[in-house]
């Protein structure tokens, strides 16, 4: 996808590959579309399989259900692949599969 305005530059540290992700994108969605095979099971928030570290960056979050994602682990700087639309370009850590 040919970076735009309205795209970002998102790193996923895990297979050392930098993407575009455009802004009305989740994260997971980009990297599925550049052939990361990033893990995920359910994609709507759910379940948590996609729990990343934010290592820089913004990214603002479609609603999910605090079982996946609590305060306290937002908090902490990390965030659902699947339900984070980015807002800067960012760095991501995947926590599944032995992430970092």
């Amino acid at each position: 996808m040919p970076r735009t305005a309205r795209s970002y530059r998102v790193t996923i540290a895990n297979v050392g590959r930098t993407i575009d992700c455009a802004a009305n994108q989740t994260v997971l969605e980009a990297a599925v579309a550049a052939g990361i095979d990033f893990p995920y099971t359910c994609a709507t928030g759910n379940c948590g399989t996609c729990c990343s570290r934010l290592d820089a960056g913004k990214v603002a979050l479609l609603p999910r259900s605090d079982a996946a994602l609590g305060p306290q682990q937002k908090k902490a700087g990390l965030t659902l692949a699947c339900r984070a639309r980015p807002r800067s370009d960012l760095a991501v850590t995947w926590l599944g599969r032995g992430g970092r």
